[in-house]
């Protein structure tokens, strides 16, 4: 299994019944190909985290740069991924969550936004706390 984590900037804003639609949309999407994962919204940025089979991953990752609704600003992803950190999302409620502001999401989305924005490569060890960061919203989730 592979997953990814990538932030975007949004080329329009999105009111509350876009992300609504954006997020059952997904959902059901994804629930087909098998793919569990994460998406959040904020000031116009969508941090977004996948987990799945490595070729349909690929395959959602290149759907997602060539999406005109948002820029990809910065991507990185692990191929050896054993379990899953969201087994039972097919996509979470990013409506819902854009309220929540957790500290973790924005923490990932200014630091990656920070690479992204100056072409920054993301190094080796970044990317471990990044993703370290997921871990711990999987494990922050797990318990709402």
């Amino acid at each position: 299994m592979k997953c990814v984590l990538y932030i975007s900037k949004a080329l329009k804003s999105f009111t509350n019944e876009e992300l609504e639609l954006l997020s059952i949309t997904s959902t059901g999407n994804n629930q087909k190909k098998d793919i569990t994962g994460y998406l959040y919204y904020e000031n116009k940025r969508f941090l977004q985290y996948m987990e799945g089979e490595e070729h349909i991953i690929n395959q959602m990752v290149d759907k997602i740069a060539h999406d005109e609704r948002h820029e990809l600003l910065a991507l990185i992803e692990k191929q050896d991924l054993v379990h899953r950190r969201f087994p039972e999302w097919g996509m979470k409620n990013i409506a819902d969550l854009m309220f929540s502001n957790s500290a973790i999401e924005t923490t990932i989305i200014q630091t990656m936004s920070i690479f992204g924005e100056n072409h920054l490569n993301i190094s080796e060890r970044t990317q471990k706390e990044l993703f370290n960061l997921m871990d711990d919203l999987s494990s922050v989730s797990l318990e709402s």
